[in-house]
């Protein structure tokens, strides 16, 4: 099955090599399965780069879900948006995380804030399974797009 993902999503990065949307993003999160108190496992971050597909996003993030630096991740992931409106979206996404060897599944609600050209600010609410748990975590990042 995990090989099946993998030669799926490496199928459609390669359909996909002559669009020329990239986007980068870079995300702080808060984790709401953390007490206040646990500064440690309260906050992460990450970064993701990417290739829009359509509307398609296939990309790779590498962060950290805690401060831990032990929490250290890095994931290969589709996301496909559910629902859209100008702003608002409903998205769910599957990925390979690369150091655990697992399979991940998550839906996010998102909505974009246009600063300037191609330049955004996304605040998303995550919901994420893997490793036999779930997480959920609040995140705003900064989105570019070239």
């Amino acid at each position: 099955m995990k090989k099946l993902i993998i030669i799926l999503l490496l199928l459609v990065s390669a359909l996909g090599y002559s669009q020329p949307r990239y986007y980068v993003c870079l995300a702080p999160n808060v984790a709401f399965d953390s007490p206040a108190n646990d500064f440690n496992n309260l906050m992460g971050v990450n970064l993701e780069v990417g290739k829009y597909i359509n509307t398609t996003a296939l990309g790779i993030t590498t962060g950290y879900y805690s401060l831990d630096s032990k929490y250290l991740f890095s994931e290969l992931i589709a996301t496909v948006p559910i629902v859209t409106d100008s702003g608002f979206s409903i998205s769910a996404g599957i990925g390979w995380f690369y150091f655990k060897k697992d399979i991940t599944m998550e839906y996010d609600v998102n909505y974009a804030f246009d600063i300037k050209d191609r330049l955004s600010l996304i605040v998303t609410y995550n919901n994420q399974s893997a490793f036999g748990t779930t997480t959920s975590a609040f995140c705003i990042g900064l989105n570019k797009d070239f």
